[in-house]
């Protein structure tokens, strides 16, 4: 049975926030969603917002890109951009405000479906 929020150290948060970008970045989006999420529901999950937003976007992604649906992703992504955009630039080593323009993106791709927007991707430079 899965804790609903679950104690985890300082370490586990930082295992399993790397975790959750390697996953992201291979395209393993509800792999890296369900990492993220374990720091979210901890009981230490600050700051909730900017992984509710990570969340939000793998999730998004995982619907259109493995499950071939259009309108959640678009509302997913739209509620990830609001969850996110508080903390641009730059937030626990990830460049949010590049994660945003990438998000735009694929909202108005999936509006219009002209063009093709490459899968968005994070580049993490410290520890949380």
């Amino acid at each position: 049975m899965r804790v609903l929020h679950p104690e985890i150290s300082r370490e586990e948060r930082e295992r399993l926030f790397r975790t959750g970008i390697e996953l992201f970045n291979q395209r393993r989006f509800f792999a890296a969603h369900e990492a993220w999420e374990e720091i979210w529901r901890s009981t230490t999950p600050e700051p909730k917002g900017l992984f509710q937003g990570l969340i939000q976007v793998a999730a998004a992604l995982h619907q259109h890109l493995d499950l071939k649906r259009t309108e959640g992703p678009r509302r997913t992504l739209a509620k990830a951009r609001r969850n996110l955009a508080p903390f641009a630039p730059e937030a626990l080593g990830i460049d949010i405000a590049d994660l945003l323009v990438q998000v735009e993106r694929w909202e108005g791709w999936l509006k219009s479906r002209e063009g093709s927007p490459p899968v968005p991707t994070l580049n993490p430079k410290s520890k949380i």
